[in-house]
This record gives structure tokens, C-alpha cells and sequence, in this order.
């Protein structure tokens, strides 16, 4: 176990919080990773070559990630299968790689994607550590279909008492109401829980402050 987890564990004990909230990508699981994982696996899984086509695997990652992005931010038009499809079309348009495996390819990264987990350094160890004493929980931005299979790829889920994703509610982080929500589903009040995540940006503002304490944690460190 990393120093870091040794003085939070620390500090928590001290605090007297009965519960711990987690939040899953770059916290528990190393998202890049994983969606990495996924869109290079596919290609292969499809046939669809890149050493012959004279594209490296870091361009072809680039290139998707950028459109991946800007599809993504539709994500209440299209369905998770149409923005991957999305991607890897203009991806392959854009790098002139011509395939008929466009929907094969949006099929296969979801398997991979949905059942393939890595997992950030030390957090087994944590987890297995923390959960003798204290009640743990999950709060993740993301569909249901995908979170909750990558929770049991990586071999976790039974850690965990509520896991609640932010698609099966309607509110996604920071929204203070999918904090609500979990606290609800614990029977706890805000001075009883410790939120642990990494992004200022996804999982900190003045209202989540005052539902229950944040700490940005970073597991790498």
C-alpha cells in the first residue's frame, strides 16, 4: 500500500466517518486505460490492420480520442453504440482506412470496454483494508450498462453497499443530487461520509462541499 493511502487511512480514522464514497473512473479504475484497451482491441478483434495501412496506434488514438470527444458531448441524442460508431467512422475516414466492420468494430470496443477493467495502483489492497470498518460506496458519471459490468470485471463490486451511476438517476456529479441520492440510499447525513474522487471539475463545487466533504485524491501518487 502508497504512503498516500497509509495517511488517508489515517486521517479517516481519525475523522470518524462512517462511510466512504468512491468515484470510479481515475479513481478506482484507470479510465484511459480501459477505453485505450477497448479501442485498439476492437480494431483487432475486426481484422482492420493499421501496420498496413502505415498508421501508428498512437495517431490512430489521437485522432479517435479527439472525435470521440466531441461526440460524446451528444450523448443524450445518440445511443453509447452510435457515438463509438461515430468515432471510429471519421477516425478511419480521416486516416483513409477503408473497412466494412464499422458496427462490428462499436459492437466489439463495448465488450471490451464493459468487461475488461484495469484498475488503478494499490486499489484491492485499499478497499479490502477500508472495508473492515467502514461502509462503502460508489458515485459515477456514466451509463448503467457500461459502469456496473466494469465494477465486476474488476473484481470489486462486492466491496461496495450502493453503487449509484449517474444514467439510473438523472443527476450526474457535481450535481448535488446524485450525492442526495446516495446518502439516502446509506440512511446517512453529509458529517457522516467522505467523498474520495480526482477531478475538481466532475466531482467538486461549493454544493457538493456542503453535502459531504471531497477530497481529491489522485491513486497514482
Amino acid at each position: 500500500m502508497n504512503n498516500s493511502f497509509s495517511k488517508m487511512q489515517s486521517k479517516i480514522i481519525k475523522m470518524g466517518y462512517e462511510s466512504i464514497i468512491f468515484d470510479l473512473d481515475n479513481t478506482l479504475l484507470n479510465f484511459e486505460l480501459c477505453e485505450r484497451q477497448a479501442i485498439l482491441g476492437a480494431l483487432e478483434d475486426c481484422a482492420v490492420s493499421l501496420d498496413l495501412n502505415g498508421v501508428s496506434k498512437t495517431i490512430f488514438l489521437q485522432v479517435f480520442e479527439t472525435y470521440n470527444s466531441q461526440y460524446w458531448r451528444q450523448r443524450k441524442t445518440f445511443s453509447p453504440s452510435e457515438l463509438i460508431e461515430m468515432s471510429y467512422r471519421s477516425t478511419l475516414a480521416q486516416l483513409d482506412i477503408q473497412t466494412d466492420q464499422i458496427s462490428n468494430l462499436g459492437e466489439s470496443y463495448w465488450h471490451i470496454f464493459n468487461h475488461f477493467a484495469v484498475m488503478e495502483p494499490d486499489v484491492n489492497e485499499v478497499l479490502t483494508v477500508l472495508a473492515r470498518n467502514y461502509r462503502l460506496a460508489v458515485i459515477t458519471n456514466g451509463f448503467v450498462s457500461a459502469q456496473l459490468p466494469r465494477i465486476q470485471a474488476a473484481g470489486i463490486e462486492h466491496f461496495f453497499e450502493e453503487v449509484v451511476v449517474s444514467e439510473a438517476i438523472g443527476f450526474a456529479k457535481p450535481s448535488p443530487e446524485i450525492f442526495h441520492y446516495a446518502l439516502s440510499r446509506l440512511n446517512l447525513t453529509p458529517i457522516e461520509v467522505l467523498y474520495v474522487g480526482d477531478s475538481l471539475k466532475h466531482d467538486y463545487t461549493d454544493l457538493t462541499l456542503t453535502i459531504c466533504l471531497l477530497i481529491v485524491c489522485d491513486l497514482n501518487i
